[in-house]
């Protein structure tokens, strides 16, 4: 993915970000990005995205569907059901096609209280989008214990090797958010080093 590319992505995000936080907010509906999203859009490096992911923290897409079926009315977006039941939009920016996750802690998903706490704000055209750290996408991904968890770990470990690449991450705040989930704490510290991301 050339410089142009990147850029051209971080503009559809970015757009997208807008468009969806914007109505949300509007709603009284608060959300924070914990997808891999957040590694163009956050930390400027390359990154195939192929879609973004919103955990909404104080309503429900299962408890309320009407409030989140009536906002892609509102705004002309398709929405749908994945096979988890988690609600997702499809959003329309300039003739290209965004899928949106809306999730919440239903099944395996468990976002804690401390990764919502300890968000990056970051200010797109005048809305305040809060973000996990990539620290913290890296224990979610850790803990999915997933084929696709485990590529996504094992590229980031590469990123951290590259000097080039500027990515980097704080260790310490890496040890803490594994035991945000302390009965799964060992199994993640193992995933993550088994990958090559090393905790010292």
């Amino acid at each position: 993915m050339s410089a142009g590319d990147v850029d051209k992505l971080l503009n559809y995000i970015r757009r997208v970000l807008i468009k969806v936080g914007s109505e949300l907010m509007k709603r009284g509906v608060e959300f924070i990005l914990i997808g891999s999203a957040i590694i163009p859009l956050i930390y400027r490096v390359n990154w195939n995205v192929h879609d973004i992911d919103l955990f909404i923290i104080n309503k429900s897409t299962v408890e309320d569907p009407e409030l989140f079926e009536e906002i892609a009315r509102e705004n002309d977006w398709d929405v749908g059901t994945d096979m988890s039941g988690m609600m997702y939009y499809e959003v329309l920016v300039d003739a290209e096609v965004f899928r949106v996750d809306l999730m919440e802690n239903l099944l395996d998903i468990y976002i804690p209280a401390e990764m919502i706490s300890n968000a990056i704000r970051i200010k797109l055209d005048g809305l305040e989008v809060r973000s996990i750290r990539l620290e913290d996408l890296l224990v979610l991904k850790a803990r999915e214990a997933s084929e696709e968890g485990d590529e996504f770990l094992s590229k980031i470990a590469e990123l951290l090797a590259d000097p080039e690449s500027g990515l980097s991450i704080d260790r310490d705040y890496l040890k803490r958010a594994i035991n945000y989930y302390p009965d799964e704490a060992e199994s993640i510290a193992r995933r993550l080093e088994k990958s090559g991301i090393y905790l010292e």
